[in-house]
C-alpha cells in the first residue's frame, strides 16, 4: 500500500515539472499554436496538478461542518424532528403572486438553476436505492383528499461512496455526479463521448436541427438523457422528442431549457468568430478556442453578475490561483443554501412578443403565462408552440417571486416525481435531502461559519416574528422548543430578508470562493495562458444579455442590460405578478400501474411454468403409447407370420354386467377360437369352438335398443355383445357365418328380448363372482363345522344354497389351482375330487377336499396321492403308473432335462431304499413304506388353489425348503426397544456409512453454497439493490442457482465411467462407493431438480417485481443494460428478449424434457427415446454457460463450478472413442431359448477387462449411435468376448430379430459389426477381494456371474489366483424355471467340470412354483431327493447344484453362512437382477448384520433397467 503513495508522489511530480516547462515555454514563445495550449479535461480530471481527482466526476461532497448523521455513520439525521412535509405546510405555505423585495427577475431565479446544473449533481440515487416515506397527515389538502390517513411522500436517499458510512470515523459522504468546476459541463457535458454525439466536427460546431439551424437536433440516436415521468400525462414521454443539448437535465422546464439552447447558440457564434479570425484552423482546434471563450463566459457571469444579484452584495476581486484549496462543493451549499433560489421561482412563464410594443403571449389554453406544473419534463411541447426568445424576454421582464420562506405552490405541492407519486413537495424533500446528507442542526452550522448562534426563536427572523408570530410559535411547537435541533434549510429559510440571510450568503460565497480560486482554468489565471490580459478584460465586460444579444433573435432594445433586474425605466414590465388563480390547474393523476402491459406475458409465462412439465410429462406417456403400439402391431405380425393365417377382426362392445361395457375387438381364427382384445392388444378372452358341432347365438328384437348378440358355449361363460347398429350387427353375423363355415360348424340362432338375454347370460363377471363365492364359502365351512359333520341343503341359506347348487368343470377346476386342464396332475387330481364321475366338481365334493387337506390325517392325504398315481384305480400302482405320474411333475416343472430311462432309473432307485427290490407294483402299505421318511413333511400338506385367489396352507410364503442350511436358533436376549432400535441404527449406518458419509457432505456442500449465496445477496451486495427490487426472492433464487450448479456440474463425474472403473484398481475405492455411482447420481439429479425448480418458481416472482420498479430503479440492477428512458421493460421482455431470460426457458424446457424422459417407466419402454433426450445435457451445459452472460443480478458463476468436472468427463469421452468407433467383427451368434440372444465377437487388442464388468455397445446394422450397457459373459482369460442379451425392450428385440437365421441375410461387403465402450466398473467385480463370497443371480442378472465362476474355476484350477483372497464361493441362481435359462446350465456345467477345487458351492432356486407345502411342491422334493441321492445331480438341470422349489430364505441362508465361516471378519454378497432380488437381500444383509456378530455381509448389487 506505501508503494502506491509513493508512486502517485512521483507522479504528482512529474506532473508540476511538466506543467512549469509549459508555462515557461509560453512564456518565452507568445506565437505558440492554439493546438498546444493544454484542454482542460471534460471529467474534471487533472485541474489541480497535485490533487489530480479534485473537483471531477463523482468526486466527494465537502464538508464544512461535523457530520450529524443518527448513528454517527450514515443513518439519516433528525429522526427526532418533525415531518419535513408539516414543517413544509407550517413554513413554507403562503399565497403566491408576491413580486421579488428586489425587483429580481425570474431570469435571475432561472440562471439559478444553470448555474446549479453547472457545479452540481448530488440528488441522484444510489446504490442500493434506499426508499424513505415522507410522512403525510391525515386529511392533507393535497395529497389525502380522502383522510385515509395512509399516505407518504417517497423519497430516494442519495448516491455515496461506498468505502464510506463504515465507522463513525468515516461517515457517509455523499457523491457528485458532475464536476465542482465552472467549466462548462452544462453546454458540454461531462463525457467526451457524450460531446462527439453533439458535435458536427465541421468548424468547431454543435449538430443542429436539420429543419432550423438555430435549434439543437432532436434525440433521434435516444442518447441517455433526463427524461422523468410527466406528471400532467402520468407516463414517461419518448426521449426522441427532446433537444440534444450537453446537460442531461435542460429538458426539465422551458426556461432551463431556453438557456440550454442560448448557449449552443452561443458556442457556435463563437465558432464562427474564431473561424473568421483563424480561417486556416481545423475543427479541433476551432472547438476548443470556441469552447475556453464560452467557459470563460459562464465563468464572468456567473461570479461577478449572477453572484452579487442573487446575493446582493459584491465579490471580492480575483487574486490567483490557489492550488491549495479544495474546490468540492459542499454538504450544506449543496442540500441547504443554493436551494434558497427555490423561493424566487414564479408558478408560470411570461412569453414576450418580439418589438416594444410589450405583446405577451397567452397560453394555448388562453391564459396569461404557461404554468410552471404543467411544463415539467415536457419543455420541448412548450417549445414547439414557443421560440428561445419569447421565453427569454418574458423572463427578463417577469419578476421572481418574493424572497422569503414561501414556496409557490407549483414546486411546493406540484413538483414532479415518479409515477407512482406524480406530485411532490420540494420544500419537504429540501429538508429531507439535509437529512440525508447528515447536515447539523441549524445553530452548529451558524458557529461553524462564524456566526453568533441564535439564543431566542424571534431572534432567527425578527421581521417574521413581529409580522406572522404564528409561524415562530408554530416553529417553536414543531421542534419542541430545541433552538439545537433546527433543520439547517428551514432556519437558513427563516432568515431571508429580500435574499439569502446571513449564513445562506457566507455559505454560497465561500463555496463560489472556492471554485474560483482554486480554478487552475479560471479565465482571470494568466499564469495558465489560455488569455491574454487584453482577452481577459474583454471577458470581463461581457454580460448575459451580450449573450441574449448575440445569440438570438431578441433586439438590444427590447430586453434591460441588466437581465437579473427590472427597474422602473426598463422595457417592457409585466402585466401582473403571477397567481396560481390566474392561470389553468395543474392536474393531479393518480394510481400508475408499473405492472401494467405485462398482466397477459406473465400469466402466460405462468401457464408455461406448469404446461411446460405437462406437455413433457404428455410427449412422454404417448411414447411409451407408441412404442407399445408398435410393439402389439410387431407381435400380431409375427403371429399371423407363424400361423400362416390372416385373422378377421371387427371392432364391437362387450357387456360384462349392468355398469359396465368395454369396447373390444373381436378376432375370428386363426385357430378354432373367437377372441376378444383391448386397445393394447391383449387377449382379454378365448372362446374355443373345437369341441362344438353347433354354437348357438342369441339375437334381441328390440327395436328402439341397441342390438346384442349372445354367444353361448358348453364350456366356458357366455359371450354378450353391443352393437350401435343393426348393420353393424349384421356385419358381425355374416363374419361369423363365413369363419364357422370355414372351419365347417353350424350356427343355431335364437331370437329374444334384451331382458330376458341378459337375465340368463352367464357372464364371465357373474361366474366369476359365484366361483369366489364357491371358494369361499367352503373355506368359512371347513372352519366353522364339526368332524365327520355335514351341512344339509335345507338348513342352508338362500345365497348358500345357490353356491350348493354351482359345480366346477375340469377347465375351472384347473384355473383354481393356477394349471392347465389338459396336464396330467389335473385330471388324476379331478378324477379324485370327483367322486361321482360325472365330469363336474360338486360343492360337496370340494368341501370334502378341502376338509381332508385341512383337517386330515398324514394317512388321508398319502391315500390321496396312492389314488392319483393308481390310474387304472386296481389299488396297486405299477411303475408305468408311477413313472406317467413322474413326467407329470416334470412337466409341471417346465423342464426336460429328464429322460425316461432317467425316470425309470429313478423309480428303481425308490424301489430299492424302501427295500421293494423285487416288487414290479406297490400295493398301498408299500407306498407307505417309501414314503416313511418324508412323514413329516405331509403334515402340513395342501393344496394351494392360487388360481382362485384361496390358500389353506398353514404358511403364505413361498419359501423353499433349506434343510441343509438349518441352522438352530439364536435366542434374542431380553433388551429394551430402546437398545435393538439402536442396533439397528447402528447396523444400518455401519453398513451403509460410506453412502451415508458422502450423503452427508454433498447435502452440507449443496446447503452451504445456498446459504452462502443467500447470505451475499441478503447482507452483502446491498450496492446492486438486487435485494431492495426484488427482495428476499433474490437471495433464495441465487442460493439455490449456486447449488444447482454445483449439482448439475457433479452429475458429470458420476457418469466418468472410465473414472470410476480406473479408481477401482487402487486402494481408494475402498473409502469410496463407487457400485453406488448411478443411485447417487439420481439423487443428484433430483437435488438439481429440486433447485432448478425453487429457482425457476423463484426468478417468475423476481421478474414481476423488477416489472413493478421504475426504469431508474433498475439501474443498480446490472451495468450491462441500459434502457431508454420511456422503456418499460415487461416481464416479456426478461423472459424473452434477454440472454438471461431465454437461456432461462430453454434450460427449464430442457431440463424437463431429459427428467421426464428418465422416468422409469419411458426408459424401460421408450429406451431410444430416453436416450436422445438425455443427449440434451449437451445443451443444457451450453446453455447453462450462457445464463449468466448477461450479468442481471451477478457475474456468472456456473463455470467455477463446471470447469474441473467438464474437464474430467470430456477426457473421460475421449478414453471412450479409442473403441467407440472401432468396429468389431462378430464370431458367431445363437438364438436361446426365452428370448436370449449370445453373441460372440472379437475382443480388441490391448482390452483389458475383470470379470464382473459391462461394456455398452450398439450394432452397426441398425442405430449405430444408440449404445445399450450389458455384462460381459466371457472371462478374462478367453481370446473373445461375449454378451447374452434377453430381447426386452425394441432395440433387443430388433437385435434378436436380425439375427434370426429364418430373417437374417448376409452381407459380404457389409457385415454387421460390434461397436465398444467400455469396460466399465461393475458392482460384481470385486468378487476375489472377498475370502467368501455370496453371489445371487435372479432373471436375465445371472449374466456377470457366467464370466466370475468362468474366471474363478479357471483361476483356482491353475494356480492364477493363488494370491486372491477368495477361497469359497456359494453361487444361488433364482429362476422362474430351468427353460428360460438353459444357457446358462451349460455354463454351469462347464464351471463344475472345471470346478476341481470345490471352491464353488452352487444352490438352483425354482420360483416359478407353488408354496412349500403343495402337494406338488412336496412331491418334486421327494423325487429330486431321491435322484440326488441316486445320481448325484438334479433330475431337472442335470448338475450337481441342489434344485429348491420356491424363493430362498436368504436371511437363513446367511445365518448359516456366517456361522459356517466365523473365521472371517467379512463376507461379500454380490447380487445381480431386478430391484425386488437386491432390496430383498439387502434387507437380509442387514437383519444378519443386526445381531451384531462377525463376520458381516457387505452387498454389493447392480440393477439393469
Amino acid at each position: 500500500m506505501m508503494g502506491c503513495y509513493i508512486q502517485m508522489g512521483y507522479l504528482k511530480w512529474i506532473v508540476l515539472i511538466l506543467h512549469a516547462l509549459l508555462v515557461g515555454l509560453a512564456h518565452c514563445n507568445e506565437d505558440i499554436p492554439d493546438s498546444y495550449i493544454e484542454k482542460q479535461r471534460y471529467d474534471g480530471w487533472y485541474n489541480n496538478l497535485a490533487h489530480p481527482s479534485w473537483g471531477s466526476v463523482e468526486s466527494r461532497l465537502t464538508r464544512k461542518t461535523p457530520a450529524s448523521y443518527a448513528d454517527g455513520v450514515y443513518m439519516m439525521a433528525g429522526q427526532d424532528r418533525p415531518s419535513p412535509r408539516k414543517l413544509s405546510q407550517a413554513i413554507m405555505k403562503g399565497s403566491d403572486g408576491m413580486g421579488s423585495a428586489r425587483n429580481r427577475t425570474a431570469m435571475l431565479a432561472f440562471f439559478g438553476q444553470v448555474v446549479s446544473s453547472e457545479i452540481l449533481q448530488a440528488s441522484e440515487a444510489g446504490c442500493p436505492i434506499e426508499m424513505h416515506k415522507i410522512s403525510i397527515e391525515k386529511c392533507d389538502e393535497m395529497y389525502d383528499k380522502e383522510c385515509r390517513g395512509d399516505k407518504f411522500m417517497p423519497f430516494q436517499r442519495a448516491g455515496y461512496d461506498d468505502s464510506t458510512g463504515q465507522s463513525p470515523n468515516s461517515p457517509r459522504e455523499q457523491l457528485n455526479y458532475v464536476t465542482s468546476w465552472l467549466d462548462g459541463n452544462f453546454v458540454y457535458s461531462i463525457s467526451e463521448a457524450r460531446l462527439n454525439m453533439l458535435r458536427s466536427f465541421e468548424n468547431g460546431t454543435f449538430r443542429t436541427h436539420p429543419d432550423d439551424p438555430s435549434l439543437p437536433p432532436r434525440n433521434l440516436e435516444r442518447i441517455p438523457m433526463a427524461n422523468n415521468p410527466t406528471p400532467h400525462v402520468l407516463k414517461i414521454l419518448s426521449p426522441e422528442r427532446m433537444y440534444l443539448l450537453g446537460d442531461q437535465r435542460t429538458n426539465q422546464n422551458p426556461a432551463i431549457l431556453a438557456f440550454g439552447i442560448l448557449f449552443f447558440r452561443w458556442h457556435n457564434e463563437q465558432a464562427r468568430r474564431v473561424q473568421e479570425e483563424n480561417p486556416d484552423w481545423g475543427d479541433e482546434d476551432i472547438f476548443q478556442r470556441a469552447r475556453r471563450r464560452v467557459i470563460a463566459h459562464l465563468q464572468n457571469i456567473i461570479m461577478y453578475e449572477f453572484l452579487p444579484a442573487f446575493l446582493g452584495e459584491e465579490v471580492e476581486p480575483y487574486d490567483r490561483y490557489r492550488p491549495d484549496i479544495h474546490p468540492g462543493i459542499s454538504h450544506v451549499f449543496q442540500s441547504a443554501a443554493f436551494r434558497f433560489g427555490h423561493t424566487m421561482l414564479p408558478p408560470g412563464l411570461y412569453r414576450r412578443g418580439p418589438g416594444t410594443s410589450c405583446d405577451f403571449i397567452k397560453s394555448q389554453t388562453g391564459y396569461s403565462a404557461v404554468r410552471l406544473c404543467s411544463t415539467w419534463w415536457d419543455a420541448s411541447d412548450v417549445m414547439a408552440n414557443s421560440t428561445v426568445e419569447e421565453l427569454l424576454r418574458g423572463l427578463a421582464s417577469q419578476l421572481s417571486e418574493k424572497e422569503d420562506h414561501i414556496l409557490c405552490s407549483d414546486i411546493r405541492n406540484k413538483l414532479f416525481g415518479p409515477l407512482e407519486f406524480s406530485r411532490r413537495d420540494l420544500g419537504a424533500l429540501n429538508i429531507m435531502r439535509g437529512r440525508d446528507n447528515g447536515l447539523p442542526d441549524y445553530n452548529t452550522v451558524r458557529k461553524c461559519f462564524h456566526l453568533p448562534p441564535i439564543t431566542d426563536w424571534n431572534d432567527i427572523n425578527p421581521d417574521v416574528a413581529e409580522e406572522n408570530p404564528n409561524i415562530i410559535e408554530e416553529l417553536r411547537s414543531l421542534y419542541n422548543d430545541d433552538l439545537m435541533n433546527i433543520d439547517l434549510y428551514v432556519g437558513g429559510m427563516l432568515e431571508s430578508d429580500g435574499g439569502p440571510g446571513a449564513l445562506f450568503r457566507a455559505i454560497i460565497k465561500e463555496q463560489f470562493t472556492r471554485l474560483r480560486d482554486a480554478d487552475r482554468f479560471w479565465f482571470e489565471n494568466a499564469d495558465n495562458n489560455l488569455f491574454t490580459p487584453e482577452e481577459i478584460e474583454e471577458i470581463r465586460q461581457i454580460r448575459l444579455w451580450d449573450i441574449i444579444v448575440n445569440a438570438s433573435d431578441v433586439d438590444p432594445e427590447e430586453i434591460q442590460r441588466d437581465v437579473f433586474f427590472h427597474l422602473e425605466d426598463d422595457p417592457c414590465p409585466q402585466p401582473f405578478q403571477l397567481n396560481t388563480s390566474d392561470m389553468e390547474p395543474c392536474n393531479y393523476l393518480q394510481g400508475y400501474d408499473y405492472f401494467q402491459g405485462s398482466e397477459v406475458t406473465y400469466i402466460y409465462s405462468c401457464i408455461l411454468l406448469v404446461a411446460v412439465p405437462l406437455i413433457c410429462a404428455g410427449a412422454g406417456y404417448a411414447t411409451v403409447k407408441f412404442q407399445n403400439s408398435k410393439r402389439r402391431d410387431f407381435k400380431t405380425k409375427q403371429e399371423e407370420n407363424n400361423n400362416g393365417k390372416s385373422v378377421d377382426k371387427m371392432m364391437v362392445k362387450e357387456w360384462l354386467h349392468q355398469n359396465h361395457k368395454r369396447i373390444v375387438k373381436v378376432k375370428f381364427g386363426p385357430n378354432q377360437e373367437i377372441c376378444t382384445v383391448n386397445r393394447k392388444g391383449e387377449k382379454m378372452r378365448r372362446l374355443s369352438l373345437a369341441n362344438l358341432d353347433v354354437l348357438t347365438i342369441e339375437l334381441t328384437q328390440d327395436i328402439r335398443r341397441k342390438p346384442m348378440v349372445l354367444i353361448r358355449s358348453n364350456v366356458d361363460h357366455d359371450l354378450v355383445l353391443e352393437f350401435d347398429t343393426e348393420a353393424a350387427r349384421r356385419k358381425f353375423i355374416h363374419k361369423l357365418e363365413q369363419f364357422m363355415h370355414s372351419i365347417k360348424k353350424e350356427i343355431r340362432k335364437e331370437h329374444t328380448n334384451k331382458e330376458e338375454m341378459l337375465a340368463n347370460a352367464e357372464t364371465k363377471e357373474r361366474r366369476q363372482k359365484r366361483l369366489e363365492h364357491f371358494f369361499r364359502e367352503a373355506y368359512e365351512l371347513t372352519f366353522g363345522l364339526r368332524p365327520e359333520e355335514k351341512l344339509k341343503l335345507e338348513d342352508a341359506a338362500s345365497d348358500v344354497r345357490m353356491v350348493m347348487r354351482t359345480s366346477l368343470s375340469k377347465k375351472e377346476f384347473a384355473g383354481a389351482l393356477g394349471m392347465k386342464a389338459d396336464e396330467i396332475f389335473v385330471k388324476r387330481m379331478f378324477n379324485i375330487v370327483d367322486k361321482d364321475g360325472d365330469g363336474r366338481i360338486s360343492f360337496q365334493e370340494f368341501l370334502d377336499t378341502v376338509v381332508l387337506f385341512s383337517k386330515g390325517t398324514t394317512d388321508d392325504k398319502l391315500r390321496i396321492i396312492f389314488d392319483m398315481c393308481d390310474n387304472d384305480r386296481n389299488g396297486v400302482i405299477d411303475k408305468t403308473e408311477l413313472s406317467e405320474m413322474m413326467r407329470s411333475l416334470v412337466e409341471i416343472a417346465k423342464t426336460n432335462t429328464v429322460s425316461d430311462e432317467e425316470v425309470e432309473e429313478l423309480i428303481d432307485g425308490m424301489f430299492t431304499s424302501s427295500g421293494l427290490t423285487y416288487k414290479d407294483s406297490l400295493t398301498y402299505d408299500d407306498f407307505k413304506q417309501m414314503m416313511r421318511e418324508y412323514k413329516g413333511d405331509f403334515i402340513a400338506i395342501g393344496l394351494d388353489c392360487k388360481g382362485a385367489k384361496q390358500n389353506f396352507l398353514d404358511t403364505s410364503t413361498n419359501v423353499a425348503r433349506m434343510a441343509s442350511f438349518h441352522i438352530s436358533e439364536i435366542k434374542d436376549r431380553n433388551r429394551h426397544w430402546m437398545l435393538k432400535k439402536y442396533d439397528s441404527l447402528a447396523t444400518f449406518l455401519e453398513e451403509n456409512r460410506q453412502n451415508v458419509f458422502y450423503l452427508f457432505v454433498f447435502y452440507v456442500i449443496t446447503i452451504a453454497l445456498f446459504c452462502e449465496r443467500f447470505i451475499h445477496y441478503s447482507f452483502m451486495a446491498e450496492h446492486t439493490d438486487l435485494r431492495h427490487i426484488m427482495g428476499v426472492g433474490i437471495a433464495i433464487t441465487r442460493g439455490a442457482a449456486a447449488s444447482l450448479s454445483f449439482c448439475y456440474s457433479l452429475l458429470l463425474l458420476t457418469m466418468s465411467r472410465n473414472l470410476m472403473t480406473k479408481m477401482k484398481d487402487f486402494s481408494m475405492q475402498q473409502y469410496i462407493p463407487l457400485d453406488s455411482h448411478i443411485p447417487f447420481h439420481k439423487i443428484v439429479a433430483c437435488t438439481a431438480l429440486f433447485f432448478s425448480i425453487l429457482h425457476s418458481i423463484g426468478h417468475l416472482v423476481n421478474f414481476y417485481h423488477v416489472s413493478t420498479q421504475p426504469v431508474e430503479n433498475l439501474r443498480c440492477l446490472t451495468q450491462e443494460i441500459s434502457f431508454s428512458s420511456d422503456q418499460k421493460p415487461t416481464v416479456g421482455y426478461w423472459l424473452f428478449q434477454t440472454i438471461t431470460g431465454v437461456t432461462g426457458v430453454l434450460l427449464f424446457i430442457v431440463m424437463c424434457i431429459i427428467f421426464i424422459f428418465a422416468h422409469p417407466m419411458i426408459r424401460r419402454k421408450a429406451y431410444k427415446f430416453f436416450w436422445a433426450t438425455h443427449q440434451l445435457y449437451v445443451v443444457l451445459y451450453i446453455l447453462s454457460l450462457m445464463h449468466g452472460l448477461a450479468r442481471l443480478t451477478g457475474s456468472p458463476r456456473f463455470w467455477i463450478f463446471f470447469v474441473g468436472p467438464g474437464i474430467v468427463y470430456t477426457l473421460d469421452k475421449i478414453i471412450s472413442l479409442r473403441t467407440r468407433y472401432m468396429e468389431l467383427d462378430i464370431i458367431e451368434t445363437e438364438l436361446l431359448p426365452s428370448d436370449v440372444v449370445k453373441i460372440k465377437y472379437y475382443r480388441p487388442p490391448n482390452f483389458k477387462y475383470l470379470s464382473g464388468q459391462w461394456v455398452r455397445l450398439s450394432c452397426t446394422a441398425f442405430r449405430q449411435s444408440e449404445y445399450h450397457s450389458f455384462t460381459l459373459t466371457s472371462a478374462p482369460h478367453e481370446n473373445y468376448l461375449s454378451c447374452h442379451i434377453k430381447a426386452q425392450g425394441p432395440w433387443t428385440w430388433k437385435l434378436r430379430k436380425f439375427f434370426d437365421p429364418h430373417n437374417y441375410v448376409h452381407d459380404e461387403d457389409n457385415p454387421p459389426r460390434i461397436r465398444l465402450e467400455g469396460p466399465f466398473g461393475g458392482g460384481n467385480q470385486d468378487w476375489y477381494k472377498f475370502e467368501v463370497a455370496v453371489m445371487v443371480g435372479g432373471g436375465i442378472g445371472v449374466t456377470p456371474y457366467a464370466s466370475i465362476l468362468n474366471d474363478l474355476v479357471f483361476g483356482t484350477s491353475t494356480n492364477r489366483y493363488s494370491g486372491v483372497a477368495c477361497k469359497k464361493v456359494y453361487f444361488l441362481w433364482i429362476c422362474p424355471t430351468h427353460r428360460q435359462f438353459e444357457w446358462f446350465i451349460d455354463v454351469l456345467r462347464d464351471v463344475e467340470r472345471k470346478d476341481v477345487t470345490n471352491v464353488l458351492e452352487m444352490h438352483i432356486f425354482i420360483t416359478q412354483f407353488f408354496h412349500k407345502f403343495d402337494l406338488r411342491t412336496t412331491m418334486l422334493y421327494i423325487c429330486e431327493n431321491h435322484f440326488q441321492r441316486l445320481s448325484k445331480r438334479s433330475m431337472f438341470t442335470g448338475l450337481k447344484a441342489i434344485n429348491h422349489f420356491g424363493r430362498p430364505d436368504m436371511t437363513a441362508f446367511l445365518k448359516f453362512v456366517q456361522k459356517k465361516h466365523s473365521y472371517v471378519s467379512k463376507i461379500g454378497v454380490f447380487s445381480c437382477g431386478p430391484n425386488p432380488l437386491t432390496k430383498s437381500i439387502s434387507n437380509a444383509c442387514e437383519n444378519v448384520n443386526r445381531g451384531r456378530r462377525l463376520p458381516y455381509f457387505i452387498h454389493h448389487f447392480e440393477n439393469f433397467g
